[in-house]
């Protein structure tokens, strides 16, 4: 009999991967803050335990807060940062359970980080296990294909996937604290005090996108056009017309039609019809899904992302983060597709997809994950789903259903007519032949259908009303959170897993603000200062590189210490010469950050004496925390309370009520805490009046 060690990469799927393969039960043998399962499969006595995601992380050897560093190494995530003191205990029980083990195995998420996640867990904790561990695969954490890994696992781990998972955190590390700490320590020494700013090899070429954006915006300058609006009457009916010639650039061009045409008669000069075949949209990759999720719900990436994850931990979808759009036969659809005809929301279009009696063959898309295929309902049972959650999962699985039905048809009708010889204009009609896939995923697509009547060419028609309008050309569009991730996955910027983190993180920083993105002063100011003297940092060509070396690396084209070694080569001297003169790059931004801190703590105006502004004050005598006036020296007295405890923000909201600001509370539960200053507000009294009821 042999005692296997598997390891997963989060406690939820620790549980669903002990009940997938215990045959004669599953004990709890972890104790109560430390999820681990012992069980009996055939002739093996088998420990499941869970990491927390990464355990391990990085940190320079040597002692003190200089840079360039570029002697680092792997160590206990607790010993990096302070809010995840529990892991040093979490490494000691899998280490007690790693003792007079004769097998690991890697259960761990199949992709780079989790990959990592076992491997550094094998090596450290489990005193060098990852030379003997053996890789469990899957895609979903349905029993079915839990059973299909353990019994199908390879010998060893996937350790050029390692390989890269490594190098990609070594250089990320090298690229981002150095410079992270270069900016932090130059605006110091210029009087800003202190202030995380970071940099990064993904982070500042995204940035640099936003901010090159948004100079476009600011340095655009309008030019004037005009359009013709027209309505033509044919057939006895008014229809809608737009000049075939389209936009018009000169306002006398613009009223010479509208003079010539505006009532005028003329002619159907020509009947154009086609059908349009609009095929399946393709299954969803991570990138489509959150852009989807963000074009209907408004959910920002991250939060799609992690909606998407606890339904993969629910054994509801597969895996989330894939760049697949590929749905491949051995996922069995009409097993699927079988579970989701047992819930009420989906029964009648499965069961549609069931009988139809054709072939089960989805349309895919030209993205390929050799780990992973698309995101895909498991065809489980889904109760108990959260609003939000449900609408994800509503997503994907109309998402999925759409790619077994059939093309939609339109019929397309362009009318053209011409009126006084010269000016045409055309009328468009749009019919729907057969809904086809639209039907299945509604509501989140629809056909729109405009009437027209039958003509022929050579019947009469008259210029009913037409008019001409000013208008201006528009700047470049605003990137919002879906466009910008979209924008870093053709650019080749982070991986799917890591790119809602990244946009995240310049909202933390204050670089940017707003859901269409704007760069903010301090955004701009970094940016400025990593061009000055890191110019490297914001190219796109960099991270292209690093990438590029990454995949030859998982190829086995390329070791690990040589795409590190040509990596530090390349950025040592540059790294030199940006600190040589960090005199001059923090001067710039000290002042930025200054105006960041004074714009964190300032509230709004003062509703009192209507000159001072409020803002969040704490008391040197008794340390608590208020709001007071800055004109308390010309005699303004008004003060609010707040609480003590979680993390205060302003709003740049006033209460719709009484006018008063409104502060924002995070950190004392699940949600954000939004709270007028007024203690008087009568939403207030309204619920004093409900509590004491």
């Amino acid at each position: 009999m042999a005692k296997q060690l598997i390891i997963c990469e989060k406690p939820s799927a620790a549980m669903k991967v002990a009940y997938a393969l215990g045959e004669g039960g599953v004990k709890r043998v972890g104790g109560r803050f430390f999820p681990a399962f012992s069980l009996k499969r055939g002739p093996n006595q088998i420990t499941v335990v869970s990491a927390l995601g990464h355990l391990y992380a990085l940190d320079q050897q040597s002692i003190g807060w200089s840079y360039p560093v570029f002697d680092i190494r792997w160590v206990p995530i607790n010993e990096v940062e302070r809010r995840m003191a529990r892991v040093k205990a979490w490494i000691g029980s899998i280490a007690k359970h790693a003792e007079g083990v004769d097998e690991f195995v890697s259960a761990c998420d199949y992709d780079t980080e989790g990959s990592l996640i076992a491997f550094n867990i094998l090596r450290y904790a489990c005193r060098g296990a990852d030379a003997k561990a053996r890789r469990m695969r899957f895609s979903t954490l349905t029993k079915q294909d839990l059973v299909a890994a353990y019994e199908g696992m390879s010998g060893e781990l996937d350790i050029p996937v390692i390989e890269a998972g490594r190098a990609r955190h070594e250089l990320d590390w090298i690229f981002g604290v150095n410079v992270s700490r270069a900016l932090m320590d130059s605006q110091i020494r210029a009087g800003g005090g202190y202030e995380v700013l970071s940099a990064g090899r993904v982070q500042s070429p995204t940035l640099y996108a936003l901010y090159r954006r948004e100079n476009g915006i600011r340095l655009h300058v309008p030019d004037p056009y005009w359009v013709i609006e027209a309505e033509a009457e044919i057939a006895g009916e008014r229809v809608p017309a737009e000049y075939a010639e389209g936009r018009v650039l000169s306002l006398r061009e613009a009223e010479g039609i509208a003079r010539r045409c505006n009532g005028a008669e003329g002619a159907v000069s020509r009947v154009a019809g086609k059908r349009m075949v609009i095929p399946p949209p393709a299954p969803f990759d991570l990138g489509v899904l959150q852009s989807e999720a963000y074009r209907h719900f408004g959910f920002s990436p991250s939060r799609t992302q992690k909606m998407a994850e606890k339904l993969y931990l629910d054994a509801l979808i597969s895996y989330p983060r894939t760049s697949s759009q590929r749905l491949p036969p051995s996922l069995g659809y009409a097993r699927i597709l079988e579970g989701l005809r047992k819930n009420r929301h989906y029964a009648e279009a499965a069961g549609e997809l069931l009988l139809s009696g054709r072939q089960l063959r989805p349309r895919e898309g030209k993205k390929v994950d050799p780990a992973h295929p698309a995101v895909h309902p498991t065809g489980n049972a889904a109760e108990g789903l959260g609003r939000d959650e449900f609408r994800v999962y509503d997503l994907i699985v109309k998402r999925f259903l759409a790619a077994f039905a059939e093309d939609a048809v339109k019929e397309v009708t362009d009318v053209e007519i011409t009126c006084g010889g010269r000016d045409r204009f055309l009328a468009r009609g749009e019919a729907v032949l057969s809904e086809g896939w639209v039907r299945f995923y509604a509501p989140y697509s629809f056909l729109k259908e405009v009437e027209l009547p039958k003509v022929s060419e050579g019947d009469p028609a008259r210029m009913a009303s037409v008019s001409h309008e000013e208008r201006y050309t528009e700047p470049p569009p605003r990137f919002n959170q879906s466009s910008i991730i979209k924008f870093m996955e053709k650019n080749g910027l982070g991986t799917k897993s890591t790119r809602a983190d990244i946009v995240d993180t310049l909202y933390r920083r204050g670089y940017i603000e707003g859901g269409m993105i704007e760069v903010t002063a301090l955004g701009a100011g970094v940016i400025a200062a990593l061009r000055r003297h890191f110019p490297k940092l914001v190219s796109i060509g960099l991270t292209r590189g690093v990438e590029a070396g990454m995949e030859e690396i998982e190829g086995g084209k390329r070791s690990r210490e040589e795409v590190l070694a040509v990596s530090i080569d390349e950025v040592r001297g540059t790294f030199e010469r940006m600190i040589s003169g960090k005199g001059g790059l923090g001067e710039g931004l000290a002042d930025l950050v200054k105006a960041k801190r004074e714009g964190r703590r300032t509230v709004g105006q003062c509703p009192s004496c209507k000159t001072g502004r409020l803002t969040i004050i704490r008391s040197k005598k008794s340390g608590k925390r208020f709001i007071g006036c800055s004109g308390y020296s010309s005699g303004c007295r008004f003060t609010a309370p707040l609480p003590q405890r979680g993390r205060i923000s302003t709003s740049k909201r006033v209460c719709k009520e009484c006018g008063y600001p409104i502060v924002e509370v995070r950190g004392l539960g699940r949600y954000v805490w939004r709270l007028c200053i007024n203690v008087e507000c009568p939403t207030k009294r309204g619920r004093e009046k409900r509590g004491g009821g």
